[in-house]
């Protein structure tokens, strides 16, 4: 039988020790991490040709405001490391580079860790403008389902918009998580995008008509889409020009479900009681708010 000396006691000792002891930082860093049982979000910020120093504050205040997410902002997108993915449930991006939509892309490195950061389980969300980033990414432009078109040829806009105006959203998939509950509402004047590029694999949640006489495409246009990414979720959502629009009942119900499902994958927070459903005086209200303008062009 071995008989243990006492070097190999002490030995033993020190071993359980330093086993227990990393066992016990390992706890108390899982409950640090997760002791507020809040969802963290990285809001990707500091560049867009839409006015990010007064959204991003506002889509911060909007979130931690729900009393369900706890919100950190990076400006830097370009220099991210990618190391600080991991930190995260979910991206919200309110970026862009526009009108340099080519030539602004990651280093491989850096694209594949975002890319695997949705595939292992996490959430994307994008709004408006953010649709134009990276649009020389090819699986970046797959992977949020709807995104902005140039003309390779003469490097003219496809996708564009027509005059701000109060448009009807039509909720197409009512089982979804994210608009399981919303009735179709009316959204408070925004830019109003059409002609972007649907992507396969994409599901379409809300659509809204492209009126002709708001200078529009004449077609229905998708408003909300869903994407999956490996075991993650994204969603794009092509309102809130500016924050009036952002301010809207059904935008932030949106962006509100909309995160937390992409980062979970379950939808908790309620639908709001004060709902614009058509044809109510409050959505009446909504058209009457400003009449109609013209937004600067994009070129």
């Amino acid at each position: 039988m071995f008989k243990m000396t006492k070097e190999d006691i002490l030995m033993k000792r020190i071993l359980t020790g330093l086993l227990v002891g990393i066992t016990i930082c390992a706890i108390q860093s899982v409950m640090s991490a997760d002791a507020d049982g809040k969802i963290k979000l990285l809001i990707f910020s500091g560049a867009n040709n839409h006015s990010w120093k007064t959204t991003t504050p506002f889509l911060k205040d909007l979130y931690e405001g729900s009393g369900k997410f706890s919100v950190d902002i990076t400006d830097d997108v370009p220099g991210i490391n990618p190391e600080e993915f991991r930190k995260y449930d979910a991206i919200v991006c309110n970026y862009t580079s526009y009108p340099k939509i080519e030539g602004q892309r990651w280093p491989a490195a850096t694209e594949k860790a975002f890319l695997d950061f949705i595939a292992a389980g996490k959430g994307f969300v994008l709004f408006h403008a953010a649709s134009t980033a990276w649009n020389d990414w090819p699986e970046f432009c797959h992977l949020i389902g709807l995104s902005w078109q140039k003309d390779k040829a003469t490097g003219k806009n496809i996708s564009g918009h027509g005059a701000q105006h109060s448009f009807a959203i039509n909720i197409v998939d009512k089982n979804h998580p994210v608009t399981q509950g919303m009735r179709d509402f009316q959204h408070i004047k925004d830019e109003l995008y059409h002609r972007q590029l649907l992507h396969p694999g994409a599901h379409v949640l809300a659509t809204t008509f492209s009126d002709k006489t708001m200078n529009g495409s004449g077609t229905n246009e998708p408003m909300v889409v869903v994407t999956e990414c490996g075991k993650g979720r994204v969603m794009n959502c092509a309102m809130g020009h500016d924050p009036k629009p952002m301010a809207g009942t059904g935008f932030r119900a949106l962006m509100l479900r909309g995160t937390e499902w992409a980062a979970t994958g379950k939808v908790t927070i309620p639908v709001p009681d004060d709902w614009p459903v058509l044809g109510s005086a409050q959505a009446e209200e909504l058209k009457k708010v400003e009449p109609p303008r013209e937004s600067k062009k994009h070129k």
